[in-house]
This record gives C-alpha cells, sequence and structure tokens, in this order.
C-alpha cells in the first residue's frame, strides 16, 4: 500500500509539472545553443519571415523525498508543432513576433523510480495549445551563425505567467528560405505539491522555423 501511494503521489507530481512542461523547458539565462550553420549565409538574418513551427526533445526529472523514500520521475517527449500561425520581423537588435501560436499532439513517456528502482513505464498524452502572442525580443549577435536573445523567442510564459527574461544562445543556419534557431537549454526549479517540495530539472534541443517572405 505504501509503494501504491507514494507511485500515486510522484505520478501527480510529474503530470502537475509536465502539463506546462513546454512553458518550462525553454527556460532562458543557462543554456547555450549548439549545432553548426548550414547552406546560406547567417550573417544577415534581418527580414521578414512566416512562423511555421516548432520542433523539440525535451527530458524532465522530478526529485521528490517522501516517507523516507527517493521518488524520481523522468519524462522525454519529442513534438513537432501544428496548426502554425503568425510572423515575424527580424531588425538589427530585435525579433518581433507578431501573433505566434500553435499546438502540440503527441505522447510523452515517463518513467518511475523508487529508490532508484523502475516499478513503473507508461506512455500519457500530450496535448498543448499555445494562443497567438506578440513578443519583442532584443538579441546581440556573437558570431556570424550565432546570437543571444534576451528573452528566449517562441517560447510562452512559464506557468507562473512571467514572460522568460534571462539570455539564451541561439545557432542559426539555414534550410534554404527557411531560418532555423537553435536552442539548446537546461533549467532547474524547485516545485511543492501537496505541500511536498521537489527538486524539476532538464533539458530541452529545440529549433524554431523561419521561412523568409
Amino acid at each position: 500500500m505504501r509503494m501504491r501511494t507514494s507511485k500515486l503521489f510522484l505520478l501527480a507530481l510529474i503530470l502537475s509539472v509536465v502539463s506546462c512542461q513546454k512553458e518550462v523547458d525553454l527556460q532562458p539565462g543557462v543554456g547555450s545553443g549548439t549545432g553548426s550553420a548550414g547552406g546560406g549565409n547567417t550573417s544577415s538574418i534581418i527580414g521578414d519571415y512566416d512562423f511555421v513551427g516548432e520542433a523539440a526533445h525535451t527530458v524532465s526529472t522530478v526529485t521528490v523525498s517522501d516517507q523516507g523514500q527517493q521518488l524520481k520521475g523522468v519524462t522525454v517527449s519529442d513534438y513537432v508543432t501544428k496548426n502554425n500561425v503568425g510572423t515575424a520581423k527580424i531588425t538589427s537588435s530585435e525579433i518581433i513576433a507578431t501573433g505566434i501560436g500553435y499546438s502540440i499532439d503527441t505522447m510523452m513517456n515517463v518513467k518511475t523510480y523508487l529508490d532508484n528502482v523502475l516499478f513503473d513505464d507508461s506512455d500519457f498524452p500530450y496535448m498543448v495549445t499555445i494562443p497567438p502572442t506578440s513578443s519583442t525580443s532584443p538579441y546581440v549577435r556573437v558570431t556570424a551563425d550565432s546570437i543571444t536573445v534576451t528573452t528566449a523567442f517562441g517560447v510562452s510564459p512559464d506557468p507562473s505567467g512571467a514572460a522568460p527574461s534571462g539570455p539564451v544562445g541561439v545557432k542559426l543556419s539555414w534550410s534554404g528560405d527557411t531560418l532555423l534557431m537553435k536552442i539548446n537549454s537546461t533549467f532547474s526549479q524547485n516545485v511543492t505539491q501537496n505541500g511536498v517540495p521537489g527538486v524539476v530539472t532538464g533539458t530541452v534541443i529545440g529549433v524554431t522555423k523561419l521561412k523568409k517572405r
């Protein structure tokens, strides 16, 4: 009975966090861009674009201690956004997003551990809709194929409703007329479920795609 109670507690905590996983995963300020520039000159990205989607691989780990036991859940998801809408204008110092929105409809895998012993491996639906949102994100050029963005372009607010505000590294490349903005970011934050504290850590490797007009 104790193991079942612990399992249900951990699953509740995992799902409460992962339901907002998209908002949390790209917390800026602790990540840096990775990848290499593809064919195309990234020295100038100024122009007008259509938002054509995002793709990401995410890993989140939730760890809590309950009744003398360590409970851990590891959640993995891969997705490509659907129903993409919105535009972006890139100037010499800003990325101006207008009406960018999308939906995610995929599955996530959750492995739960009790004192580092796997006792559950389950898949759950991961569905979220980000309504059209407009924002302005200042950036600075770092190298010919990378920039640092003050607010993570294309990322919705976190679960508290606050928009990301720290710098995040972005690698640039081209696929034909589509600009690829690649992010490899990590995050860590404290959470509480029913008065019990926990720690969430994770990574996301993602790319935002903008088609030049």
